[in-house]
């Protein structure tokens, strides 16, 4: 099985974020030296939003004309909206053809129709590495709270059940355990660096994109780090299994029910990356059976995840439910979206940086 080079994590928090009520950034420039129009479709935090007004002649989500993008956009910046095959057409077959270039904030630009992008020879970038840290640390949560049962515990107790050490828990020690890191980018070694270093771990990863373990060895010395072929040699072998690719045709039930069926029944599953690489009613169906110890998901095919779409996972006291949070830090958000302005920026200049496609 094949997959596409790694990805780091993404996206989307609200808090200091502007929507609306924006004044036209053109500042009386006119002709030749006017303003690229920009529009973007979801709300910008206050920096990005003053870097961005200074370059270009800048729409926000609310204001007068918001919905005209696919006719008079020249650049977009995107957060979390879609951008479809339809959308690029119309934006493409505009007098002039305006819309040059797209700027994705965060990595992952599943979103956006980049096969249509690619055709219509508007590049797509993205914003790699940034929420590389944060999104590591939050998988790294994961593990800890799952191996110990923390969550199935906290729920008890709040639900007024009296706790308590005897009730026969089964938690287990990370030290000396195996990781298995499915892609090999940055949040992948990030990981595999953190797990490591506090519990003297071995590493197993799958990555056919990644030629050479150099990097890893560099960054994680004094460490067994083995680079398997077949993903499923990492399944059987591994205690850990932490997920850091794309989705992709590739990718998409990477994780199913075949695969369950030869990993470890005390194995840890953890996905930080997209919805869809894992099959989720093959996974409700591998912890009833207690074919795997615990999942911990920051990624679903529908989100954000609820009650009413995922009862099965959620009954499961064995899952810890997040709602795409990795990069949910206020001091990362703030990095991603000026890094995805400045993408644009540069891309206006004629230096297309970070492109996907």
């Amino acid at each position: 099985m094949a997959i596409s080079p790694s990805i780091n994590g993404q996206n989307s928090i609200t808090n200091g974020l502007t929507n609306g009520h924006h004044v036209d950034g053109n500042n009386g420039t006119s002709g030749i030296h006017a303003k690229p129009r920009v529009f973007a479709l979801d709300p910008l935090h206050s920096e990005a939003l003053t870097f961005a007004e200074k370059h270009f002649d800048l729409v926000l989500p609310g204001d007068e004309g918001a919905d005209q993008w696919r006719e008079e956009a020249q650049g977009l910046l995107v957060r979390g909206s879609y951008v479809t095959a339809e959308d690029l057409e119309r934006a493409a077959s505009t007098k002039g053809g305006k819309l040059k270039y797209i700027s994705k904030q965060g990595t992952g630009v599943d979103k956006i129709d980049t096969v249509n992008a690619r055709k219509l020879g508007i590049p797509v970038m993205n914003t790699p590495g940034v929420n590389a840290q944060a999104v590591a640390e939050l998988a790294f949560g994961m593990m800890l709270s799952l191996a110990r049962q923390t969550p199935s515990i906290d729920r008890r107790i709040r639900k007024g059940a009296s706790v308590t050490k005897l009730d026969g828990w089964k938690g287990q020690m990370l030290y000396g355990k195996t990781l298995g890191v499915i892609g090999g980018g940055n949040i992948g070694l990030l990981v595999a660096k953190m797990f490591a270093g506090a519990f003297s771990g071995k590493i197993v990863l799958y990555d056919p994109y990644l030629k050479s373990l150099d990097t890893w060895h560099a960054a994680i010395p004094n460490t067994s780090i083995h680079k398997v072929l077949e993903i499923d040699e990492l399944l059987t072998t591994s205690d850990i299994v932490t997920i850091h690719v794309p989705l992709t045709p590739s990718t998409e039930n990477m994780i199913s029910a075949s695969q369950f069926k030869i990993m470890k029944p005390t194995a840890i599953l953890i996905n930080t990356a997209r919805g869809g690489i894992i099959n989720e009613e093959d996974l409700a169906q591998a912890l009833l059976n207690e074919e795997i110890f615990a999942a911990g998901l920051d990624a679903f095919t529908s989100e954000p995840p609820s009650l009413a779409r995922y009862p099965e996972l959620c009954a499961s006291e064995r899952v810890l439910m997040l709602p795409h949070i990795g990069a949910a830090c206020e001091s990362v958000q703030q990095a991603t979206c000026l890094a995805m302005v400045q993408n644009l920026v540069n891309a206006f200049e004629g230096k297309v940086e970070n492109r996907v496609c």
